[in-house]
Order: C-alpha cells, then structure tokens, then sequence
C-alpha cells in the first residue's frame, strides 16, 4: 500500500513540475524559420553574423577557420558566399584581406563606410579590415596578453574580448573580459561621417514631406468647405449691417446731426 502511494505522489509531483514549467513559456504566434546557409556544405561554421551598412550582404565570421565570409541573399534559392578576408591558416599577418591571418577572431563590427573591426583573441589585438586590406589598430605588438592604455601601437588586451561600434561617440566600446575593463578606441571622423549624414538627410526629407501634406492638406480642406463657408460669410456680414443701421435709424435727424457736431 505504501508503495502505491509513493508511486502516486511521485507520479502527482512530476505532473504538477511539467505543468509548472509548461505555463512559463509563451509562444507568440507569427514567426517561422528558414536556412539561408549551411555551413556543412560549404565548411564554414558561422559564429556571429552582421548586416553591412547600404547594402543587403551580411558578413559572417568564421572564427575557427580564421575567415570572413559576405552572404548575398537573393530571392530564388542561390544565395551567393565569398570569401572576405582571412587565408584560413592560424597566425598574424597584415596586408591583403586574401592573405592575411587571425588567430581565432571572436566580435566584430562594422562602420558606416564597411569597415571591419574585430578583436583577434590569439593576437591580443584590435584589427580592421578595409578596401585597401588587412591592418592593426590597437595592440598585437607585444603579442602578450595585457592592461595597457595608450597609442594603439602599445595598447594591450586579454584574450577575451567583444566590441560594437558606437556612432554617436565615433569610437569601438570593447569589452575586455579577461581584464573586467570597457575599453575605448576613438575612430577616424570619416568613418562615422556617413551615417550622421544619412541621418540628416532623412530627417530632412521627412520634414518637407510634412510640410508638402500639410500645405496639401490645407488646401483640399479649403476647395471643400469653400462652397458652405462663403454663403455663412455673406448672411454674418448682412446681419452685422443691419445691426449697425438699426440705432441711426431710431435716432432724430436733430439728435443724430448734434451728436457729430459735437
């Protein structure tokens, strides 16, 4: 009897866990999910990927195949890979983006002109990745793990790291885990310069598509009511006079006449 009872509650108390969680999640209706690649066909294995700013291709990052990728994603079911940078071999050279080598690249983020920066964790080292290839911006010179702050050429950083780009600031804001520090690099003015602008101009753009529906607006609004309200204008106005003639009217011409000569 005992047993069965044991065997109840427990069966009660599994139940009663299952349901517990089970009321915790909430599904929201609306969503599905697609492939758009598969890195065991192309032996890529994508740790993090980011759109490039003005344009539809994402940059996928293959930290340990030591590469870049673009992914070009069209309509149909081709969607386009390349190889961005990285020649796929462990180790550290700078140069052309077909050429160059990383060391287990980890974050990375991209700025308003495509610029790539990441943070090559083997190196120690902040790099970037522009049209004309593959540089250093702040440490990998002593190729130690380290704390220092300064000129980028005797900077140092943990093996831990993560970055994003922060326009307003015109800088990378980098998260050195290993140093429990937030770390800045202040960036070059031209390579923050596009998206302000664009932001500019968008506002502007909006602004005078405002002003175009309101002046619009203002005048249907007047063509429609303009039928009802000058008839409404004109009985205002003759009830006004009349108004106005009824006391002269009432008056004596003597009154009347004394009144103006005085």
């Amino acid at each position: 009897m005992a047993s069965h009872f044991s065997f109840l509650a427990l069966f009660l108390f599994i139940n009663l866990a299952w349901v517990h969680v089970s009321a915790e999640i909430l599904f929201e209706d609306g969503y599905a999910l697609t492939t758009v690649l598969d890195g065991n066909k192309l032996r890529i294995n994508p740790q993090s990927v980011l759109p490039m700013y003005g344009s539809s291709s994402l940059i996928i990052l293959d930290s340990s195949g030591n590469a870049f990728y673009t992914l070009s994603i069209s309509n149909s079911q081709e969607n386009s890979v390349r190889r961005f940078a990285g020649k796929g071999v462990a180790g550290y050279l700078d140069g052309d983006s077909g050429s160059a080598m990383f060391s287990k690249p980890k974050g990375f983020a991209i700025d308003f002109k495509g610029n790539v920066y990441f943070a090559d964790k083997g190196n120690h080292a902040i790099r970037k990745i522009s049209k004309s290839g593959v540089t250093t911006i702040a440490g990998g010179y002593s190729k130690e793990p380290g704390r220092t702050d300064g000129p980028g050429r005797n900077a140092s950083f943990s093996d831990d790291l993560e970055l994003a780009f922060v326009p307003e600031r015109c800088a990378l804001m980098i998260a050195d885990h290993g140093n429990k520090l937030i770390r800045q690099i202040n960036l070059k003015a031209e390579d923050c310069a596009g998206g302000s602008q664009s932001v500019l101009e968008m506002a502007s753009a909006w602004a005078l598509g405002l002003g175009a529906a309101c002046l619009l607006g203002g005048l249907i609004v007047g063509f429609v009511i303009r039928p009802y309200l000058v008839p409404l204008i004109g009985r205002l106005q003759q009830s006004s006079s009349q108004r106005d003639m009824e006391p002269l009217s009432s008056r004596s011409p003597v009154s009347a006449w004394r009144g103006e000569y005085r």
